[in-house]
């Protein structure tokens, strides 16, 4: 067994410097705000917030010695790092790499001085190219350092409980306002849906929309939380819509403007929300952080779903009661969420396949490996995530000059994907439970196959009117079929 020692590699004044890949969490852009602290000045730059928790943010060129830097590269991002439960932001240009090397390769240096205490040893990778490993120990140990406690021991315990709930959360735009709500309180997800005028006067009911048979009135979220929206033109050219269902099996539609993604939460990551000056304090689950310091509502989707006001609407609308046969139905469907996305054509995927729904990261580490339809990797809280093409995986071919928006994240046997595919359509759900879903396409991926394969992967999503054939995918089984191949190819290379 190896026992190379594995670094995520940075730019810091114009020198790349190695940080223990254990250590180092995640590589973010700038923050957009910094807050000043006492002991400002020399190497701390000021607090930032990440994901609801205050960090120091420390420019490590000048612990360095360094005093001109005008022929450096910028400062533009930020290497999270947490040492023994001692987290900081360190001020990086950037990320070339993440890279092993073995420790017979480290060449240990000697002197005095900050700089030789913080990269006390140097790799020799060939005869231009120099890497410096960081001490991360010594630069925790600095009295100018200021550093943040991670959590004590026992809450460390509490995240790591399996028996804590992982939260799927939908994050939304409506009207400049970030929100989220829990994935698997979702009905469906309409883009532009046809919107007939409201026959209620007023800002709170923009429209009636119908899905399935049953008119769903649009409402105006920002109005329903008690939020002053001056723009009610914007509000009205809204064009998405969120559905909720209510235990009667009442549907309430929410207007928005998009969806920006999917991400996982685990309850001690939801801040509570500060209840002062709230019209409607009950419709607010908490806080959820998000990167760069930015943050989202959460919705308390069950009270927002089961109040009066709100089923009022769906009352004038759906004016018979839904019988038991038909909640029983939309019940089994909302546990049957299925997510539509296009990677070169249409598909669809259980949405509890997907962990998270990313957009496409500006900054990873480019390999471009058409054979293995390898884009390259990228750091996600401290784990490296390859990037695959899926429509290249699809197709058999190079990965097609059509965009690249999204990056749908899904777990493995022993590894997480990143499948990398044009754009997300909506939410939708089956129409047939899980154990009436014929194969998956997936079985092309490794095995070309007919037009036969195509037909009889084809799943009906939706009801009444409103029903859409298309063509399932099960990306568990690609990306365990992509941890098979990379296995037996490590194998041949060992054996070869």
């Amino acid at each position: 067994m190896s026992d190379a020692l594995a670094f995520g590699v940075v730019k810091i004044a114009g020198m790349e410097v190695a940080i223990d890949a254990h250590a180092l969490e995640q590589v973010i852009n700038w923050p957009a705000r910094l807050q000043p602290h006492p002991q400002q000045g020399g190497a701390l730059l000021g607090m930032f917030s990440l994901r609801g928790r205050a960090l120091p943010l420390i420019e490590l060129r000048s612990l360095l010695g360094e005093h001109d830097v005008s022929s450096h590269d910028p400062l533009e991002m930020v290497a999270i790092v947490n040492h023994q439960g001692r987290r900081l932001g360190i001020a990086v240009s950037g990320v070339s790499d993440v890279m092993k090397v073995e420790p017979r390769n480290l060449c240990r240096l000697s002197g005095e001085g900050n700089a030789v205490a913080l990269l006390p040893e140097l790799a020799l990778l060939d005869s231009e190219r120099m890497i410096y490993r960081l001490d991360l120990q010594a630069l925790c140990g600095l009295p100018q350092v200021l550093t943040a406690h991670s959590g004590d021991v026992n809450q460390e315990k509490q995240v790591q409980d399996p028996a804590r709930e992982l939260h799927h959360l939908l994050l939304f735009e409506c009207e400049g306002k970030r929100y989220a709500v829990d994935a698997k309180a979702i009905t469906e997800l309409v883009d532009r849906p046809e919107m007939l005028p409201s026959k209620l006067g007023g800002d709170y009911c923009l429209g009636v929309v119908n899905r399935r048979g049953v008119d769903v009135p649009a409402l105006n979220l920002d109005r329903i939380l008690g939020i002053e929206c001056p723009a009610t033109e914007q509000a009205r050219n809204q064009t998405q819509l969120l559905v909720l269902t209510s235990r009667e099996g009442y549907r309430i539609g929410l207007t928005y403007d998009r969806m920006i993604s999917i991400v996982r939460k685990r309850a001690h990551e939801i801040l509570p929300l500060p209840r002062y000056g709230l019209r409607e304090p009950a419709l607010f689950a908490g806080v959820v952080g998000l990167e760069n310091g930015e943050q989202a509502l959460l919705l308390e989707h069950r009270a927002l779903v089961e109040r009066q006001e709100t089923l009022s609407f769906a009352r004038i609308y759906q004016t018979s009661p839904p019988s038991q046969d038909a909640l029983a139905s939309c019940l089994a469907q909302m546990n049957q969420t299925c997510l539509v996305f296009q990677a070169s054509q249409p598909f669809v995927v259980p949405l509890d396949q997907v962990l998270e729904i990313l957009d496409m990261p500006e900054h990873f580490v480019r390999f471009a490996q058409q054979e293995t339809h390898l884009l390259g990797s990228f750091n996600l809280r401290g784990e490296q995530i390859p990037l695959v093409c899926l429509s290249s995986l699809i197709e058999g071919g190079t990965p097609p000059d059509n965009r690249l928006e999204r990056v749908l994240l899904v777990k493995g046997e022993l590894n997480s994907f990143g499948l990398v595919v044009n754009r997300t359509d909506s939410i939708e759900t089956f129409t047939h439970p899980a154990s009436e879903h014929p194969e998956g396409w997936e079985q092309s991926v490794r095995v070309r196959g007919s037009v036969n394969d195509r037909l009889r992967s084809l799943v009906s999503i939706g009801k009444g009117d409103q029903v859409r054939w298309m063509t399932l995918i099960n990306l568990s089984n690609v990306v365990r079929g992509l941890e098979m191949t990379g296995t037996q190819g490590d194998i041949q290379r060992r054996t070869g």
